[in-house]
């Protein structure tokens, strides 16, 4: 079977990898900071293979006939598109939307990759076959994958050559040696393989360009993990304890990548284009995510409104509308893109990445907003909750109930509410959510510059120019 299970996805990853936490070597797999994600994908897995939902998440293969993951759905079709986002949906509804990073997503860039693989081949034939091979692989083996678009923070009044940069060190007939570190590796501790794609930017040198892949057991790979966020109780913490996939550094050092791994090497001009594409198709798994965060959030406002009984406060309902407003306009954005599809480079159906840069544009200009709205639907609740632990110790449940309760019956599932509002507005796992929406891909200023640099306007001005007088236009 192409498609492994939650226990084998698990052992999987005891497979030698350096995984370093706080200066420590760990398993990911009993780590009680890090368990409760390795977990959560293992059920992942599982799902696929359940009854209810087997058919609903997997495809037969092309090249097997087994089943596999519909995540490797190549849409020919607006329909298949869009059941390639019911299936995003089902997963991200799973995890409130806060798990960027689940497998289905590096099987969309892989999408991507494939869907470009033509013009890696006008570069180097070689690189469209590896390419087909390796999607074929990760498709049939159900593999978990990570990357990393970004480099560690530098300070720019330095020059950049007094740093180690991420770069091809040695070519070699059999493959080639890289060196260096990579930043924001969201998923890291817990994937099977590394995919590298090199993202443009200001100074990038022929080095720097390579796209390729790697397990992440190989031999010269560390990954240091940043500080989890995962709470001691799914209770007191129901998203970070479960659902916190972990950001990371990656080190590269002096680690050999067969020349069957390498997908595209040196050309700096051809970089930005295969760049372009390929975050097409990521944008669009990102967009539909974010709307499922975005009802998510909405949920838990009205439902705390409800709790609190301040839903027909002014102020209240005018939070609670700008919410609606915005989930409404995100969702349209992914409507636009579906039903104003466009062909891609192979054929295939693709959401109209005009409508999904402006999704993502106008996620990122308002989340911030949306959340302090949020946050004002809650009110000073949303810092106090009894714990799990202050409702089985005998001594303070008569308190709480007394004092914290009172003849309130639903006053208990107000603070389980208040809790889920907290993870998603309050604590650290909350700003890492806002901080990784923000900033884990391109930065906002960057792709507002990109969506000024690709929107064609010229129709708009010609029109303009006529009613102007400046021009007359056809008869």
């Amino acid at each position: 079977m192409a498609l492994i299970t939650g226990e084998e996805y698990l052992a999987s990853l005891k497979d030698g990898r350096q995984v370093w936490l706080a200066g420590e070597r760990v398993d990911v797999t009993t780590h009680p900071a890090l368990a409760g994600c390795a977990k959560t994908l293992a059920e992942h897995y599982d799902l696929q293979h359940h009854p209810a939902h087997r058919d609903f998440l997997t495809m037969k293969s092309p090249s097997s006939g087994e089943p596999v993951s519909l995540a490797y759905l190549e849409p020919r079709s607006t329909e298949e598109l869009i059941r390639r986002r019911q299936m995003t949906e089902f997963f991200s509804r799973r995890t409130g939307g806060v798990m960027g990073r689940t497998p289905e997503f590096m099987a969309t860039v892989l999408v991507g990759l494939h869907d470009v693989r033509d013009i890696l081949g006008k570069e180097d034939p070689v690189f469209s076959s590896n390419v087909v091979r390796y999607f074929e692989y990760c498709r049939e083996k159900n593999l978990c994958l990570t990357h990393s678009f970004s480099d560690p923070p530098r300070n720019k009044n330095l020059p950049p050559e007094g740093f180690e940069t991420f770069r091809v060190t040695e070519q070699r007939s059999d493959g080639l040696i890289i060196r260096g570190a990579r930043a924001v590796a969201t998923l890291a501790p817990y994937a099977n393989e590394y995919l590298g794609v090199t993202s443009p930017r200001p100074g990038l040198t022929p080095d720097q360009v390579i796209y390729f892949a790697v397990p992440m057991n190989t031999r010269g790979v560390r990954v240091f993990c940043r500080e989890p966020f995962a709470g001691a109780s799914p209770h007191d913490h129901p998203l970070s304890a479960s659902y916190d996939e972990i950001d990371a550094w990656i080190i590269f050092e002096d680690v050999f990548v067969p020349k069957e791994r390498i997908f595209f090497l040196r050309r700096v001009d051809v970089a930005a284009r295969l760049f372009s594409s390929i975050l097409a198709w990521a944008s669009y798994h990102t967009l539909i995510r974010e709307v499922v965060k975005a009802e998510c959030i909405l949920g838990v406002c009205v439902a705390v409104a409800d709790y609190l009984g301040n839903g027909k406060i002014p102020d209240t309902q005018q939070a609670l509308y700008q919410i609606i407003c915005y989930v409404e306009t995100l969702r349209a954005f992914v409507d636009s893109a579906e039903s104003r599809s466009v062909r891609s480079f192979s054929g295939l159906v693709a959401p109209n990445p005009k409508q999904v840069l402006l999704g993502r544009l106008h996620f990122m200009e308002h989340h911030a907003r949306i959340l302090e709205h949020a946050r004002e639907v809650c009110g000073a609740g949303l810092l106090m909750a009894p714990r799990q632990g202050d409702l089985t110790n005998p001594e303070l449940r008569n308190d709480v109930e007394r004092y914290l309760v009172g003849p309130d019956a639903q006053a208990l599932e107000r603070y389980q509410m208040l809790k889920l509002a907290w993870d998603y507005l309050g604590d650290s796992f909350a700003t890492r959510q806002l901080l990784f929406e923000m900033y884990a891909g391109a930065s906002f200023p960057v792709n507002k510059a990109r969506l000024l640099a690709e929107y064609d306007s010229s129709e708009f001005v010609r029109q303009a120019k006529i009613l102007a007088g400046i021009s007359k236009g056809s008869e």
